[in-house]
């Protein structure tokens, strides 16, 4: 071939990758000498939210690109390797977008911008890589809106049970994400379970709260917890074990002292019972065994324990056996709830 030749046809090469750019909508890594608008994360992020050639400068070759997609009824994370990245990926880094779609951006040292709704269907994390300067080496989608309504088509689901599920699953993502990136997936499923509690669903509602006080996803107000383990107490009652607690130390795990509302959280401990929780009524057992919340009643803790053997014979036979061995004698006037002094 002679150079001549060679030379047409590497120009019209060009020429053609020139035209694909162009009009694909997709920003491609360059090597040009572009100046790096800031050494500053946060001062860089501006401008390369703003600036279209800014972007086309600072982008990595090639860029990693993270999102999930469903495998029949299992979310799958896919990681794959881009030598483009399509312009409508970036749009949401300019806080004009960012707003009208109801969307904040945060800005997160040393490296990562972080676009997030506050409802769960919108969550994309910006990785950023430095050398000379920076430049987006990667882009994590975990908006799994699409991959629940794939997952959740054949079943006819109750109010809030979709978002339910929805937290559940980014939940379980958190393990296939880096430690940076998880506490946002935390705290998209913190926002999932809201959402569900909102729509009614009793058991969005304690996994809300859950999440919360589990340290995972950031903490709600104490109000704000209370209502969620009240709401799902009354349609959980189970659930009712978690609002006594929580009576007692308002999720400070670590602080020892006197329960701060004994009166509510043994009420509460009753309802549940009556609304036929055998796990309410071992802890009534604890309560008034150990005087942890009441004085210590010791043969009310033993009616405790028989009342839910009566429900399910072996879930307090040890507790039964012990108190018999320790001298506390069955006494046919004590009953668990209905001597109780905070009813």
């Amino acid at each position: 071939m002679t150079t001549n030749k060679y030379v047409r046809q590497m120009k019209r090469l060009s020429i053609a990758l020139l035209c694909w750019g162009m009009t694909s909508g997709a920003f491609a890594s360059s090597s040009s000498t572009a100046q790096c608008p800031s050494s500053n994360f946060g001062e860089f992020v501006k401008a390369f939210s703003s600036g279209p050639e800014i972007r086309k400068a600072f982008i990595a070759s090639p860029v990693k690109y993270v999102h999930v997609t469903a495998d029949g009824k299992i979310p799958k994370v896919v990681e794959r390797s881009l030598g483009v990245i399509a312009a409508d990926e970036l749009k949401v880094l300019l806080p004009e977008n960012a707003a009208e779609s109801v969307l904040t951006i945060e800005i997160k040292e040393p490296n990562r911008v972080v676009v997030r709704d506050e409802a769960g269907h919108f969550l994309k994390i910006f990785v950023f890589k430095h050398s000379d300067c920076w430049a987006l080496s990667r882009v994590e989608d975990w908006a799994i809106d699409a991959v629940m309504e794939e997952i959740t088509q054949s079943e006819k689901l109750t109010p809030g049970e979709l978002e339910l599920k929805k937290g559940v699953i980014f939940d379980r993502l958190v393990n296939k994400a880096s430690p940076e990136s998880g506490i946002y997936l935390y705290a998209a499923a913190l926002d999932s379970y809201l959402d569900g509690a909102r729509k009614g669903s009793a058991q969005a509602a304690v996994s809300a709260a859950g999440i919360s006080l589990s340290g995972q996803a950031p903490r709600l107000e104490n109000s704000k917890i209370l209502d969620l383990f009240i709401q799902a107490s009354t349609s959980i009652p189970d659930a009712g074990l978690a609002l006594s607690r929580f009576y007692c130390d308002e999720g400070d795990y670590d602080y020892e002292r006197p329960c701060i509302n004994p009166e509510k959280s043994i009420a509460t401990l009753e309802s549940s019972a009556q609304r036929g929780s055998t796990k309410a009524l071992l802890r009534l057992g604890e309560v008034y065994e150990t005087g942890t919340v009441v004085p210590s009643d010791r043969p009310r803790a033993l009616a405790c324990y028989q009342e839910a053997q009566k429900k399910e014979p072996e879930s307090s036979k040890p507790s039964v056996e012990r108190l018999a061995t320790e001298g506390v004698v069955t006494n046919h006037s004590i009953q668990c709830i209905k001597a109780g002094s905070f009813r």
